[in-house]
């Protein structure tokens, strides 16, 4: 408080100026402590910014993935929109990147890979404009597969086609959404919607990219789709059997036919025949 406007300029000149020195003598490596002590200075925000993005470098590099995701967040709220966001994002994707392909563990038994969901997640939402997010929509997507989180799959591998349609993991995407419709499917009587717009996906997507290499197991979940639609109308055709609906009985048992068909699963097309000639007879009486 005693300080003269001129000391204080004084002094404050000196701090920026001992600070970027220092800055220059850690570069490509330092103390984290001493970088994020460094950066709650009162310092101006570029060079405050630049210590932060020092000290998320420094956790990165000693193995602290999810401290520097941790700090990187702070960073963001401290100063938001900051002018080295890009440098922001590539650390927070070189993070989240390095867990999702971690196949050790922690505490001798928990998974590191998991651990990148949250990192990832904060990269993609807050980096949209950044190259790697193409990389990183894969990674959520295959990872809320594995952990049989279907919704949020479909989702992710959706948000990937919608902000880079152009890319090379966009193909792959989207032949991977009707793959997990079927996944997520659990009963094909009550499911046939979602079987339909599968269907329409799988069609649409080999009708585009028929010779890509994806086509055979794109051309497997066709199969596999239409085997379904198939046992969804042999179910609803026994079911008009039973109740005696006749109209309804010969209407599921001939569709079930033509799927079957489209199927090639010809245990299906002699069940589906044998239901139609039924329903012929029924309705001939």
């Amino acid at each position: 408080p005693q300080l003269t406007t001129e000391q204080s300029a004084t002094i404050q000149t000196l701090l920026v100026d001992a600070v970027s020195k220092r800055l220059d003598e850690l570069r490509g490596g330092g103390d984290p402590e001493e970088l994020e002590a460094i950066g709650e200075l009162e310092l101006p925000r570029d060079l405050a910014v630049r210590a932060s993005m020092a000290a998320a470098r420094a956790l990165l590099d000693q193995g602290e993935r999810v401290a520097c995701h941790e700090y990187l967040v702070k960073v963001d709220q401290s100063y938001p929109l900051h002018a080295r966001r890009a440098e922001s994002g590539r650390l927070l994707f070189e993070a989240g990147h390095s867990l999702a392909i971690d196949e050790g563990t922690y505490f001798g038994f928990l998974s590191y890979r998991p651990l990148a969901t949250p990192v990832l997640e904060y990269f993609v939402q807050n980096h949209p404009e950044h190259p790697d997010g193409p990389k990183a929509y894969s990674l959520l997507a295959a990872m809320y597969e594995e952990e049989r989180a279907f919704a949020n799959a479909i989702r992710r591998n959706r948000d990937l086609l919608l902000e880079y349609p152009g890319s090379y993991q966009a193909v792959a995407a989207r032949a991977r959404i009707p793959h997990l419709r079927l996944a997520q499917l659990s009963s094909p009587e009550y499911d046939r919607i979602e079987l339909k717009i599968a269907q329409g996906e799988l069609l649409s997507w080999l009708e585009d990219h028929g010779a890509h290499v994806l086509g055979a197991e794109v051309r497997i979940d066709l199969a596999d789709c239409l085997q379904r639609l198939t046992d969804s109308d042999l179910s609803i055709a026994r079911f008009y059997e039973t109740v005696e609906n006749s109209t309804g009985f010969e209407f599921h048992a001939r569709r079930a036919l033509e799927e079957a068909r489209q199927g090639g699963n010809e245990e299906q097309v002699a069940e589906a025949m044998d239901l139609l000639t039924a329903a012929s007879l029924a309705n001939s009486k």
